[in-house]
């Protein structure tokens, strides 16, 4: 599940990471540019792979801190998760006016992270990124899959800070599924860090998951003989 180190140049100025090519499309592509409807099966799945790969990175250590559909791959039903452990708050794009953010950006950011934003550049890194923080974000990801749009949709930026910052919540109510979906994404969305799962627990329970069955179709042997059954 993730993109495997092929080499590095560390003489500087030439520093490099050379890594294996990535012929699919970011979950962001499916999601917001495609506009591709996922079923629950697919988006169950999907969720597994970053929750193992997430696992796997935390299990060595290494905070992902951008994890986000544009850092998700998909290449053949396979999940490739890039770019972890390579944010910093110092690249953040600041201007007269403050901090610019890029769109849906903030909706992954959890409360400890929002309420540590500053107007202006910071010399140093002075976001509490964390193996919890990572889980956060997976849930707006985990979001994003069920619903296909983010968190918060057309809110101003302003607005996202200070109810995140609060610890308020997307709403759920129109989100057609079952409760066992919704609380996975609420336990990641806990407002305080300690009650977030780690990567281990939310796959034991996206594993847990019901499957949906395909209908069968009317024209289907099963259908035919219950047919027959019933007319005598």
């Amino acid at each position: 599940n993730l993109v495997l180190f092929m080499g590095a140049c560390m003489n500087p100025p030439h520093l490099a990471i050379v890594t294996s090519l990535c012929k699919g499309n970011t979950l962001y592509t499916y999601i917001h540019a495609r506009r591709d409807k996922f079923t629950i099966n697919r988006t169950t799945l999907v969720a597994q792979q970053i929750s193992q790969g997430m696992g796997y990175l935390h299990a060595r250590g290494i905070h992902h801190k951008d994890l986000r559909t544009k850092n998700i791959f998909l290449e053949n039903g396979k999940v490739i998760i890039t770019d972890f452990g390579l944010f910093s708050s110092t690249k953040l794009l600041y201007c007269e006016m403050g901090l610019g953010v890029p769109n849906g950006w903030l909706c992954y950011l959890a409360p400890e992270l929002m309420r540590a934003l500053m107007p202006v550049k910071p010399t140093e890194e002075i976001l509490p990124f964390s193996k919890t923080s990572d889980v956060y974000s997976f849930g707006t990801v985990w979001y994003e899959l069920l619903c296909g749009e983010f968190p918060f949709k057309s809110q101003p930026p302003e607005s996202v800070i200070w109810q995140v910052g609060r610890g308020m919540k997307q709403t759920l109510a129109n989100l057609q599924t079952s409760r066992d979906v919704k609380d996975i994404l609420m336990h990641c969305w806990s407002f305080q860090a300690d009650d977030r799962p780690d990567f281990a627990k939310l796959l034991s329970l996206l594993e847990r998951l019901p499957k949906k069955r395909l209908a069968r179709s009317p024209s289907h042997p099963v259908q035919l003989s219950r047919s027959a059954e019933s007319v005598f």
